[in-house]
C-alpha cells in the first residue's frame, strides 16, 4: 500500500493550505463499502489512538478522513500505509473548525459524513447498515447522536428555541425523550450530515472563529431556510475525557450571527434586515460604528442575494418548536 501525497490550496478566506496523505484503498473497493465517510475532528494536540482508528476503519465504511494541524504527528505515514481507508487532512495554518470541516466534505467521496471528535468513542454497533438506511431514508441534512459524559450520564445537548420576552431569544438545552427530537445545532459538530445539502447551504460561516457561535449560526441558517436537524436516538457517543467548557461570549461572530439570522423578518416570501437594526444593535452592543457597519453592510448584500430562500425568521421557528416530551 503506497503512501500518496497531495496538497490542496482551499479558496480565499476558508481553511488555507492542506495536504492529504494516505487514501491508497483502490476506488472499485471503496464503491463496495456504505456511501459513509467519517471525518475526525480532533481537538488540539492529541496522541493518536490506534484504537480508534482500529474501529473506525472496521466498521465498513467507505473512508476516514483525519483532521490534524501542521507539523503532523510523526505517525503520520505508518498509519495511513496500516489502514486504506485512512486520510489525514494536514492543514498548515490555524483555522475555525467549521472551514476545515467544510474542506474535509469537499475531499469526501461519499454522499453521507459523520462528524465525529477525537476525543470521542462509540460502540462497535453504532453505525449498522439498518440503521444507516433509515438515516438516508429521511434525508435530513443532519442527525444527530446522543451524547454521553465520560461517566456514562446523558448531556443536555438538544438546543431549542425560547423567547424569554418580546423580541429576546434565547436557547434552552435539554436531554432528548424521544428518537426524532429537533435540535438548532448538531453538538460539537457531530452529526451526520448530508453532504449536498450542507454545501448547498454554503457550509458553515468561516468568518465566524468562536465555535459555538459558527455552530449557532449555522443551525438557525439550517432551520430558516427549511431544513431540518434531529436526534436519532440509535446514535450514541460519549466523551473519553472530561467535557471541554463553551465559551458563549459575545464577540464578533455573535455579530454575523445576529445578523444573519436573529435580524432576519420574514416578509411576503422572503427574508429582510431591515436599516433600523443596525441602529438597534449599535446602540445596545457597544462596539464600534466601523466594525458593525462593515460587517451590516456585507451581510445586508448577502441576504438580498439569498432572501428567497428564508421561509421563515426567528419568531416563527420559534413560536412552532416541536419540544420534545
Amino acid at each position: 500500500m503506497n503512501t500518496t501525497h497531495s496538497t490542496s490550496r482551499s479558496p480565499l478566506k476558508d481553511a488555507g493550505p492542506y495536504t492529504v496523505i494516505g487514501g491508497g484503498i483502490l476506488n472499485r473497493e471503496r464503491k463496495q463499502l456504505p456511501g459513509l465517510s467519517i471525518v475526525l475532528l480532533n481537538r488540539g494536540v492529541r496522541p493518536f489512538r490506534r484504537d480508534l482508528f482500529d474501529q473506525l476503519c472496521n466498521i465498513g465504511v467507505r473512508e476516514v478522513l483525519s483532521i490534524e494541524s501542521s507539523p503532523p504527528p510523526h505517525e503520520t505515514e505508518a498509519l495511513s500505509r496500516r489502514y486504506g481507508k485512512l486520510r489525514f487532512l494536514i492543514f498548515s495554518q490555524e483555522t475555525n473548525p467549521g472551514a476545515r470541516i467544510d474542506a474535509a466534505f469537499r475531499e469526501a467521496s461519499s454522499e453521507y459524513i459523520f462528524v465525529i471528535r477525537g476525543d470521542m468513542k462509540m460502540n462497535a454497533t453504532t453505525i449498522t447498515p439498518r440503521m444507516f438506511a433509515k438515516i438516508t431514508e429521511r434525508g435530513l441534512l443532519c442527525t444527530v447522536p446522543i451524547l454521553r459524559s465520560d461517566d456514562g450520564v446523558s448531556l443536555p445537548t438538544i438546543i431549542g428555541p425560547v423567547s424569554r420576552r418580546r423580541d429576546v431569544f434565547d436557547i434552552q438545552p435539554t436531554i432528548a425523550g424521544s428518537s426524532d427530537a429537533p435540535t438548532l445545532i448538531p453538538w460539537d459538530y457531530t452529526g451526520i450530515y448530508r453532504k449536498d445539502r450542507h454545501l448547498s447551504l454554503g457550509g458553515f460561516d468561516v468568518l465566524i472563529s468562536e465555535p459555538w457561535w459558527q455552530l449557532m449560526e449555522y443551525g438557525m441558517r439550517s432551520w430558516l431556510w427549511g431544513e431540518e436537524i434531529r436526534m436519532n436516538s440509535v446514535l450514541r457517543l460519549s466523551y473519553q475525557h472530561e467535557i471541554p467548557p463553551i465559551d458563549r461570549s459575545i464577540g464578533s461572530g455573535y455579530r454575523r450571527f445576529y445578523f444573519k439570522t436573529l435580524a432576519i423578518r420574514h416578509r411576503k416570501d422572503t427574508g429582510r434586515l431591515s436599516p433600523s437594526v443596525w441602529f438597534r444593535y449599535l446602540r445596545s452592543s457597544g462596539e464600534t460604528v466601523s466594525a458593525t457597519r462593515k460587517t451590516w453592510r456585507e451581510i445586508r448584500t448577502w441576504v438580498k442575494t439569498h432572501r428567497f430562500r428564508f421561509l421563515r425568521d426567528a419568531a416563527d421557528l420559534t413560536a412552532l418548536w416541536e419540544w420534545d416530551s
